[in-house]
């Protein structure tokens, strides 16, 4: 509730007022600096003087038994609702259809969350374009950082959570602030150039950092048969985000990092639902949730929070799913009658795996001429499997509409 979660008595950047006895952590002061402006529009720097908040290792010492009878009804619903969807994903004849969409949908989301707004068309155009920054390709490594993660088949580590944010970074916006390496430098939440307003302080020095980042580590490496496995993401995610061991960055890999623990936990048979879609269209509670674990110990209304974020995006995901099956079945049946239907049905699991190509591309996965491959995607365009990208483009580029309009869902529920 609001009076919970921004006490109005207390100023948001008084942090040590705001930090109460049943805070997981402790309190550290921390020198910051900020330039004083002048008259004159320049000035000297300025010392502040602040808190950093050190988060406690997990897990929290609470009643697991309590906390499982109060969620119970939340825990269900969301079990329920990713049982459904690796259902789903075991009866599709080919689940490899699914994933680009949803990861392209999940990426563009979670960037969304930080102000980094694009469509799923420039997206996948940004990686035809290398070396060229924009917000698209900023989104784009959100999805190279998720795939990165889980086709390593690695267990949770510093050593590939570094890895996965060198990837995010790579090429845009950020990559100046030492990509891949933990942060040994204080950061802060709030007003730009103002620490002394800033609304939160993680870990400050480089030395808490890697020794927090090392204890998350050794938790969701555990065996913790007390702690219901969507309880021990939540907490992964709440800790890490705590720490923030990046300069930059901290929000997309932490979200991307949900996906990775939930299929080494066996909640996902495959990476497609992410609570992301849930934390953007709830982005204020999302951060408040967050705020009040570490200032109030809030854990029941954060784990609430969190599962049933997953579980709106379990059902979300599901629909969205569905709709990609469909029209991958529908384009399936058009392209039978065709006297080069093999040829033709490989291009179409192409173009859903991923949606843009070229004639080169085509030519190149097909094994064919460049003719003949011109001539599939014409096929292809005037079927609607496919749309060129526009006129400065026409002829060189083609996508996939049905399959970009699911990445670019913010949504998907049950019609009335």
């Amino acid at each position: 509730m609001a009076s919970d979660l921004n006490p109005a008595s207390k100023p948001p950047w008084d942090l040590k007022a705001r930090f109460s006895d049943a805070s997981p952590g402790k309190l550290e002061p921390v020198t910051m600096r900020k330039r004083a402006v002048g008259a004159s529009g320049s000035g000297e720097w300025q010392e502040v003087e602040t808190w950093a908040f050190v988060p406690d290792d997990l897990p929290p010492v609470i009643d697991w038994r309590g906390v499982k009878g109060e969620l119970f009804d939340e825990f269900a619903g969301a079990h329920a609702a990713l049982g459904r969807v690796n259902g789903l994903v075991h009866a599709v004849p080919n689940p490899e259809i699914l994933r680009q969409a949803l990861w392209l949908r999940e990426a563009r989301l979670s960037s969304k969350i930080e102000g980094i707004d694009t469509t799923a068309l420039d997206m996948v155009l940004a990686g035809e374009e290398d070396g060229k920054a924009n917000p698209g390709r900023e989104a784009l490594n959100a999805v190279r950082a998720v795939q990165f993660g889980i086709e390593s088949l690695e267990p949770y580590s510093g050593k590939l959570v570094r890895a996965m944010h060198e990837k995010l970074l790579d090429g845009v916006r950020g990559e100046e602030l030492r990509p891949g390496e933990f942060r040994d430098v204080p950061v802060y939440i709030g007003v730009a150039g103002r620490p002394d307003r800033a609304r939160f302080v993680p870990p400050s020095n480089g030395e808490t950092v890697a020794r927090c980042m090392g204890a998350l580590e050794t938790f969701v490496n555990g065996e913790w048969s007390d702690i219901p496995e969507l309880a021990q993401v939540a907490l992964a995610h709440y800790q890490f985000e705590a720490i923030h061991p990046f300069r930059d960055g901290n929000g997309r890999i932490g979200r991307a990092l949900i996906l990775h623990q939930m299929c080494a936990l066996g909640l996902l048979d495959m990476p497609i639902v992410s609570p992301s879609g849930y934390f953007q269209r709830h982005r204020q509670e999302y951060v408040d949730r967050m705020r009040a674990v570490s200032e109030q110990g809030a854990w029941v209304e954060w784990l609430r929070f969190f599962v049933v974020a997953v579980a709106d995006e379990a059902v979300s995901t599901r629909l969205l799913a569905e709709r990609i099956v469909a029209a991958h079945g529908q384009f399936t049946e058009k392209l039978r009658d065709h006297a080069a239907a093999g040829r033709l049905l490989r291009l179409l699991d192409h173009v859903f795996g991923w949606p843009l190509v070229t004639a080169a591309s085509a030519a190149k996965v097909l094994d064919v001429t460049d003719p003949t491959a011109r001539k599939d995607l014409a096929l292809f365009e005037e079927l609607g499997i496919l749309a060129r990208t526009d006129e400065s483009t026409y002829g060189k580029t083609w996508y996939a509409p049905a399959v970009l309009d699911v990445a670019e869902a913010e949504y998907a529920e049950f019609p009335e």
